[in-house]
C-alpha cells in the first residue's frame, strides 16, 4: 500500500507492498525514467543513478543469484530505515519518476487464519495500511471498507458478523419503541419478531425489550420516529446525499 506523502494518490508502488496497482513491475517508476533525456544534450539520463554509483545498475534480476542479492540489499536498506524511524511496517522511499516521498506498508502472508491473528495481534500492520490511505484514519478505514464491501461482499458481511457487527444496524431504544408502539405489539409478539429477524440476519436486531418499554413509558421522540418511517421510499438516500 503506497501513498504520496503530499496527499496525492500514487500510481506506482513497490510490488512487495499491499495495494500495488501494477503487480508486474520490477520498478514501474524506473521504466518511465528510462525514456527521460536531458533537454540540452543527447546524453541519456541514467535510469538508476544511485544504483549506478554502487555498481548495481546493470544487475540482472532474471538471474536467481542476482535477484536474491538484490532482495537482501533491499531488505537491509528497509531494516536500516525502520531502525531509525522506529516503525515496523512503514517504508518511505522517493519515486524516481515523480520525485516525491512515498509511504509503503509491508504486509505478510500467513498459512492459516490462526497464524494471521496471532501475528497481527503482536504487529497490527493492517492498521498501518489504513493510516497510509489517508491522514485521517476514519477516512482510510472508510476507503478500505468500501473496497472490501464492493469487491468481496460475502467475505465482508461474514467478517462483520463474526465481529458482532450488525451490517444493517441495530434498532436503538427510540426506534424500537416506535416500532413497538406503531404496530401495537405485545411482549410476546415483539419477541417472536425479533427471533425471526435474528435467525435471518444472524445478528443483533434491536436493544432489549426492557429498554424499548422503558422508552415507551418515557414517550419522548417516539411520534417523531414514527413519522420518519412514513416518508416515501427512497427519501432516506436522497436525504443522505
Amino acid at each position: 500500500m503506497s501513498r504520496d506523502n503530499s496527499g496525492n494518490d500514487c500510481n506506482n508502488t513497490n510490488t512487495n507492498c499491499t495495494g500495488s496497482e501494477n503487480n508486474n513491475n520490477d520498478n514501474d517508476a524506473s521504466a518511465t525514467a528510462h525514456t527521460t533525456q536531458a533537454p540540452s544534450s543527447n546524453t541519456t539520463v541514467p535510469a538508476f543513478p544511485v544504483l549506478q554509483r554502487f555498481g548495481l545498475a546493470d544487475i540482472d534480476l532474471s538471474k536467481e543469484e542476482d535477484n536474491n542479492r538484490f532482495k537482501r540489499l533491499l531488505g537491509e536498506l528497509i531494516a536500516k530505515q525502520q531502525q531509525h524511524s522506529g516503525k515496523r511496517n512503514a517504508i518511505e522511499f522517493i519515486q524516481p519518476s515523480q520525485n516525491v516521498s512515498t509511504t509503503a506498508v509491508a504486509v505478510r502472508s500467513h498459512k492459516s487464519h490462526k497464524a494471521f491473528k496471532t501475528y497481527h495481534q503482536m504487529n497490527p500492520y493492517l492498521g498501518d495500511v489504513v493510516a497510509t490511505l489517508d491522514d485521517d484514519k476514519k477516512v482510510g478505514a472508510q476507503r478500505l471498507s468500501d473496497y472490501l464491501a464492493k469487491e468481496h461482499p460475502n467475505e465482508f458481511v461474514e467478517a462483520a458478523k463474526s465481529s458482532g457487527v450488525a451490517v444493517c444496524g441495530v434498532l436503538d431504544k427510540t426506534e424500537g419503541a416506535a416500532l413497538f408502539t406503531d404496530a401495537g405489539l405485545k411482549d410476546e409478539q415483539w419477541n417472536t419478531i425479533m427471533r425471526h429477524l435474528r435467525h435471518k440476519f444472524d445478528s443483533k436486531i434491536a436493544v432489549s425489550l426492557k429498554q424499548v418499554k422503558g422508552k415507551c413509558r418515557d414517550g419522548e421522540d417516539i411520534q417523531e420516529q414514527i413519522r420518519k418511517t412514513k416518508r416515501p421510499r427512497g427519501s432516506y438516500k436522497k436525504e443522505e446525499k
